[in-house]
């Protein structure tokens, strides 16, 4: 069989479809740590803003490449801190089915929330796989939290 047909035979084979399809989806992996503060977290921040504004709230939302924070102010102070980060994992299973974030390089990323007012004890709440409604949800749990321990 000549070179070209044995190419050819490969292209069509199992062995080379399965190993293209894990590269595609490597890929779509790849672009989830890059898209997921923008198409995710800050969609669901503006509409958060937009709503808060309504009950006399201003909101302030800063914005980096691996990170989101929506700071809710009343009568010029602080009242909320609400804020997603990127952080990078080491590889390891996970208990429930969660789908790491992976970047360029192939590292491990899980978006953790984090607040202000909680800095005894790290809240640990992977946020990883939401939608942008259930980020909202997220932030709208510990936001009533907050009323009912301050208020």
């Amino acid at each position: 069989m000549s070179d070209w047909k044995r190419t050819l035979e490969h292209l069509f084979s199992d062995e080379y479809r399965d190993r293209f399809k894990k590269k595609q989806e490597e890929r779509k992996e790849k672009l989830r740590l890059k898209q997921f503060v923008t198409e995710v977290v800050e969609p669901a921040f503006e509409e958060i803003a937009e709503a808060l504004g309504e009950y006399d709230r201003d909101v302030e939302i800063q914005t980096g490449k691996n990170s989101a924070v929506i700071r809710v102010m009343h009568k010029g102070k602080e009242e909320f801190y609400f804020g997603v980060k990127i952080k990078p994992y080491g590889e390891r299973k996970f208990m429930f089915p969660v789908m790491p974030i992976r970047d360029e390089s192939g590292q491990t990323y899980r978006a953790i929330v984090h607040l202000k007012e909680v800095k005894e004890r790290q809240v640990e709440h992977d946020v990883t796989n939401y939608t942008r409604s259930e980020l909202i949800d997220a932030f709208l749990f510990y936001y009533r939290r907050h009323f009912e321990w301050r208020h």
